[in-house]
């Protein structure tokens, strides 16, 4: 049986606008083109944008989904993309690494291979060591996740990283306990949806504020946020 994937629109903005806020504010004022990698409609690059209406965006994906009429499509594998070579200025990938697991190190060969010397890539993951994340995926198939698919611990896409000339100014991570809870709430009874929105939202919180004070606790982490640079 396979669970549709909804979510809580309250606990889900409050979860990730940390996350959004990290994206809206990497790129330069004076950037020029965007890729968004496994964009699909390209929802993701449009974002990295919204406040720099100079920049284009290029969505490239193996399945295109034409969206936003400012998105250029191209079909294209994030292991061969179809992009020339040191001419963008921010590539952007979300969600997408995980995809590639046992060929990351080829995309982001690619992904050094197409950006500026100096432009940006950002990454914003899942990770593989957080344990409710962990045990959802391997027994409960939802219409959000892929078949093959396997999020990677963030050492691994480090050395991938470090081995393509790209180098980490940045890495975020989110959600110990409370990466679920928009979902669980949106699958709850009426009745019982206020106490456990609420409960969403104290979590959130909490797990904000643990992985500030006690950055160890980043092992266990549901999700990260990775801004590095082309040397």
């Amino acid at each position: 049986m396979e669970v549709e994937w909804k979510v809580d629109p309250d606990v889900q903005k409050e979860a990730w606008k940390p996350i959004r806020d990290i994206s809206a504010s990497v790129v330069a004022k004076d950037a020029r083109l965007i890729v968004d990698l496994g964009g699909g409609s390209g929802w993701f690059g449009m974002h990295l944008v919204e406040n720099h209406p100079g920049a284009s965006v290029v969505s490239i994906d193996i399945v295109p989904r034409l969206g936003d009429a400012r998105v250029s499509h191209i079909r294209g594998s994030a292991l061969d993309v179809p992009v020339v070579s040191g001419s963008v200025d921010i590539v952007g990938a979300n969600a997408i690494l995980h995809h590639v697991p046992d060929r990351l190190e080829k995309c982001m060969s690619e992904v050094a291979r197409i950006l500026k010397p100096g432009g940006i890539f950002l990454a914003q993951e899942p990770l593989a060591g957080n344990p409710p994340a962990k045990w959802t995926r391997g027994f409960v198939r939802t219409s959000a996740h892929e078949e093959g698919e396997r999020p990677l611990p963030y050492g691994a896409m480090e050395m991938a990283l470090t081995a393509a000339g790209l180098k980490i100014e940045k890495a975020e991570f989110f959600f110990l306990t409370s990466y679920l809870m928009p979902h669980l709430v949106s699958l709850a009874p009426n009745g019982m949806r206020g106490m456990l929105r609420r409960k969403g939202l104290f979590l959130v919180r909490l797990d904000r504020h643990l992985l500030e004070k006690l950055p160890g606790l980043s092992r266990w982490a549901a999700y990260v946020s990775i801004v590095a640079a082309k040397e």
